[in-house]
Order: C-alpha cells, then sequence, then structure tokens
C-alpha cells in the first residue's frame, strides 16, 4: 500500500541533513534487511579525542574530520544489513563523500536559522524528548541507547532543537505549498492503483537470542538453554515484552519485541513461516534463522485487501503535499548552496590535498 510521509518535511529533511540518526535511535527494527545487525548504535568516536583537521568549510566556518567520520558511521549503520560486508567496505568512499555534502548543508541551514533569527523555545525542545523518551518502555532503556549512541542528553537536546529550528525554517519556505485538491488526489489513487492492494499481514513480536558464525557448539548449546527456559518462562505466565526487554538481542527490545505489521516475504524465510503459521496469541516454538534464535508471538492478523480511495485520500493528500514541501525545500537548500562560499579540503573526500570550490 502507499507509504504515505506523514513525518513533517522537517523531519525527512533533518534525517539526510545528519541529526545524528535520531530517526534511527527511535525505530530500529528486525526486518529481513536489518535482524539482528544492530550494534546498538555505538560510536567508535565516543569518548575518542576530536579530530579538528578541515575538511569543508562553508562561508568561514569548518567541517572537521570528527564530524564528517561521525556522520559517515550514521550512514553507514542505516545501510548495515542491507548490503553484504563486502559491499559496505567498498562504499565507504561514496559514505563519507555523502557525509561531507550533509555536514556542508547542515551547516548552511544553521546559518540560515540565524540569519533569519528563528528561535525555539526550551518547551518545545522538552516536548519533543519526551515525545521520543514514551517510545521506550523505561526512562533507563532511553539513557542505554542514548549512551551506546556516545550521546549525552545534553548532546540528545542539542539535536532536538537543531531539528525543531530546521522544521520552523522549512515552514518559513513552503508558505506558497497548496492543498491537493480532490481531483489531483484522484487522479494519484487511480494511477497508483497497485499501491493500494494491501496484502495479508500480521503483528508480531519475538526475542531474539544472537547467534554467531564462529560460535562453538557448546556456545551455541548454552544459548539453545537459555532461549528454551525465556520460553518456558514465558509459557508459565511470565510477560512476554518484559522478557524481551531484558533478554532480546534485537533493538525491537526497545519496544517490548513490537515488530508491528508485516507482509509475507519482508522476514527471513524460517522467521517468516514460522510467524504466518501461528494464530493471534500464539507463541511459537524456537525458530532457527542466519541471526540466531527466536520466540514469535503474533499479536494481530490483517486479510488482504484493497485500500478504497475514501480509506487512503488523506494519506494521499499528506503524501502529495510533503512531496511539495520537499521540493521546495530542496530548492531552498540549493539557492542556499549557490549563494555561499563552500571550500573542499579535497575533491574527493577521501583525502585532505587543498582545493577550493
Amino acid at each position: 500500500m502507499l507509504r504515505a510521509k506523514s513525518t513533517s518535511t522537517a523531519t525527512a529533511i533533518a534525517i539526510a541533513l545528519a541529526l545524528v540518526g535520531i530517526l534511527a535511535f527511535v525505530g530500529a527494527g528486525c526486518s529481513k534487511e536489518n535482524a539482528g545487525k544492530d550494534d546498538g548504535g555505538k560510536s567508535t568516536l565516543a569518548g575518542g579525542k576530536e579530530d579538528t583537521r578541515m575538511v569543508a568549510k562553508v562561508n568561514g566556518k569548518k567541517v572537521t574530520e570528527t564530524e564528517v567520520a561521525k556522520e559517515t558511521q550514521r550512514l553507514a549503520m542505516q545501510m548495515s544489513g542491507q548490503v553484504d560486508p563486502q559491499q559496505m567496505e567498498a562504499m565507504k568512499g561514496a559514505f563519507r563523500k555523502q557525509a561531507i555534502e550533509n555536514m556542508i548543508s547542515r551547516l548552511l541551514l544553521e546559518q540560515a536559522v540565524n540569519k533569519e533569527g528563528v528561535k525555539v523555545t526550551p518547551a518545545e525542545v522538552d516536548a519533543r524528548v519526551n515525545d521520543i523518551k514514551k517510545s521506550f518502555p523505561s526512562e533507563q532503556d532511553f539513557a542505554s541507547r542514548l549512551q551506546g549512541m556516545g550521546m549525552t542528553p545534553a548532546d540528545f537536546q542539542r539535536e532536538i532543537e537543531t531539528g525543531l529550528a530546521f522544521d520552523a525554517l522549512f515552514a518559513k519556505h513552503t508558505t506558497e505549498v497548496q492543498t491537493p485538491t480532490e481531483s489531483e488526489v484522484k487522479a494519484f489513487y487511480d494511477a497508483n492503483s497497485g499501491d493500494f492492494q494491501q496484502p495479508e499481514q500480521i503483528k508480531a513480536s519475538h526475542i531474539l537470542v544472537t547467534v554467531g558464525k564462529d560460535d562453538t557448539p557448546a556456545v551455541k548449546s548454552e544459548k539453545m538453554a537459555k532461549i528454551t527456559k525465556i520460553r518456558n518462562d514465558i509459557k508459565g505466565g511470565a510477560d512476554f515484552a518484559q522478557m524481551a526487554t531484558q533478554y532480546s538481542d534485537c533493538p525491537s527490545k526497545e519496544r517490548g519485541g513490537d515488530l508491528g505489521y508485516f507482509g509475507k516475504g519482508q522476514m527471513v524465510a524460517p522467521f517468516d513461516a514460522a510467524a504466518f503459521a501461528l494464530k493471534v496469541g500464539d507463541l511459537s516454538d524456537i525458530v532457527t534463522t542466519d541471526f540466531g534464535y527466536h520466540i514469535i508471538k503474533v499479536i494481530d492478523h490483517k486479510q488482504a485487501r484493497t485500500i478504497t480511495l475514501d480509506d487512503a485520500k488523506q494519506d494521499i493528500a499528506t503524501y502529495l503535499e510533503n512531496q511539495q514541501k520537499q521540493a521546495a525545500v530542496g530548492s531552498y537548500i540549493e539557492s542556499l548552496r549557490a549563494g555561499a562560499k563552500i571550500e573542499y579540503a579535497d575533491t574527493t573526500g577521501t583525502s585532505t590535498t587543498g582545493t577550493t570550490r
């Protein structure tokens, strides 16, 4: 079905412009692409020495090696699990180039925020932080996630403040965007009818005990004993979500193991087959995948259906309006670049020899 862009334009753009992985911070899951691949968001730079060498300069303001390294790592984390390790290695240069451009765009926007006098109140920042905290089972889980990312609460507050400032800045430059008409919404629906065929879906939670490819038979036996005990405890009345939060090795543990809704083929084959064989409320046997040992619980089941125009029109209108806003924001950022003095330490993003643009 249509994935309407219901998040704010600022969120979508700010993520691309390196707000230090806040979206990934909130919403990491365990799909076919990323199950068992999360490293907890740990930065190799956390607690490390700052590298203040210049990579680029934007209207006299320096972008440092440390900033680029952190953004490069964030981009790599976003892709982890979607490509194999060899491809990831080959993409390092591309990640770095994109990281440099992201940091340049971020600096341009920060400078625009200051120039246009955009202000964000502490109350607005606190409200957004509290909204994010609510997505975690507890304050301790939230604090642990921050620590794993190498961020302090103050760092996180600053990133939220920056994101909200960008939001307000973008709002000033998207005022001419018009709400889509009913005929435009219907035209989109008719032209994209295939997107409104919603496949069979289930909502499930799981607990994962990871198994590494180099684990010995003895280690695998210990891990099987661990997952077996967890399952037995749940069968005996232990709360699934609490057990997931305490014992699962998947990032979804921060949501009590909740994976949300997914269709057939979105998870790795053994997981997929086991999950879709369960009835709502059922607990699976132990399921073995390349990522380790799983226990699955199905929460809800939706049959395949066609989403009607009436059901879809609000999402379509939001999607079309946000497309227009993102185009307007893209044009605005390009105008900032066109009017800026941008200097690069190099043209490839992989060395530090001097060139200027």
